[in-house]
């Protein structure tokens, strides 16, 4: 086992991206800075709107210019789009990047667009790497492969998509969350199954606006008895419709890029919201769900975490409506025993260390 001096962190975010993989990547970053390592950020020029997430942290950020790129018309990677440059180049520049700070221990790389190439041409200056993956359509060159989500058969996902060497560690007992909820976790207490608090949220950015659907199905149901906390990031480009909605609603109240979310998930009932890193976090918590995909890659966690006893999934944003969230939400209520039943599914599924099996592992490969 050796000691990891600087580590650097390849990762992206934006509106259509959500914050998700920055925010995964922050908990990480936080815990190896814990123990004196130097942490740098890279993100691309058009993320730098995030750039006070990183820097409040300490952590040093670089930005890879944009302008008077191309986009390669003949790449044909899923999210080549979330790249303003072709592959090669964004290799060239995170090169580049890495060489004004010095080698460093390890590579941390969490952004669909980029493959083996790109992760291959990396090694001229990172000793490791460390990738973050969710959707297994991809060939990697890493010494550790890190997918949190829930699926049937993970080691068979990138059996051939990894090298032999390849430490994997899949599954949500990996899930990178911030201290706080394994923290919140300790105090929790047993529930009745009564439903008298719901947390509504869909993620740091909601682009499509699915917070306004949801409060169309509250402000459908004509209850009086629930207390709505509706959280909603600070780049949420539907704020001020949002707010509005909040306003025409009794007991509802309006959390704009919250920093206590581990709080309002311990004390919400019932949440309604989407997949991604969220669902992790309201298993730690043991939060019942009622959820919609609103991206492709959120389907099989969702399905898996439906099928696990943990959420309900509706199925896709673009096809449900508030009419059909409003009557989950009033079957959700009527059902108490089906609430304490996924109480419990979701607890059993993440403990909320896995930040710490991470680094731990991180450790054990540096030389």
């Amino acid at each position: 086992m050796g000691i990891i001096q600087r580590v650097a962190i390849r990762v992206d975010a934006s509106i259509e991206m959500g914050m998700g993989h920055l925010a995964r990547c922050m908990s990480l970053a936080n815990a190896l800075a814990s123990h004196g390592v130097k942490i740098v950020f890279i993100m691309r020029e058009h993320a730098s709107v995030f750039s006070r997430i990183v820097e409040a942290c300490g952590h040093t950020l670089l930005l890879l210019r944009d302008s008077e790129l191309y986009q390669d018309p003949y790449d044909l990677t899923a999210h080549a789009h979330w790249l303003p440059v072709n592959p090669q180049q964004d290799a060239a520049q995170t090169l580049e990047a890495i060489g004004g700070i010095g080698d460093v221990d390890w590579l941390i790389v969490d952004h669909y667009a980029l493959d083996a190439n790109w992760e291959r041409q990396q090694r001229k200056q990172a000793l490791r790497v460390l990738v973050i993956d969710d959707l297994a359509d991809r060939v990697h060159d890493c010494d550790i492969l890190l997918d949190q989500n829930l699926v049937l058969n993970p080691e068979a996902r990138y059996s051939s998509l990894v090298p032999a060497a390849c430490q994997q560690m899949l599954g949500p007992g990996y899930a990178l969350l911030r201290p706080e909820f394994a923290e919140a976790r300790k105090s929790l207490t047993d529930r009745s199954g009564e439903v008298r608090r719901i947390l509504v949220c869909y993620g740091g950015s909601d682009p499509s606006n699915e917070t306004a659907k949801a409060l169309a199905a509250i402000k459908h149901m004509e209850t009086t008895s629930l207390a709505i906390d509706v959280v909603i990031g600070l780049g949420n480009p539907h704020a001020d419709r949002v707010s509005g909605l909040c306003l025409e609603l009794r007991c509802v109240e309006l959390h704009r890029g919250t920093d206590n979310m581990a709080e309002l998930m311990g004390r919400a009932d019932l949440a309604i919201g989407a997949g991604g890193i969220m669902n992790w976090e309201r298993c730690c918590l043991g939060l019942p769900t009622i959820a919609v995909d609103v991206a492709a890659n959120q389907v099989r966690s969702l399905a898996a975490l439906a099928s696990a006893g943990a959420l309900i999934h509706l199925g896709s944003a673009q096809s449900v409506n508030a009419t059909q969230i409003a009557t989950a939400i009033g079957a959700m209520i009527e059902d108490s025993a089906r609430i304490r039943s996924m109480r419990t599914s979701a607890l059993a599924l993440v403990d909320g260390e896995g930040v710490g099996r991470m680094c731990s592992a991180m450790h054990e490969l540096t030389p």
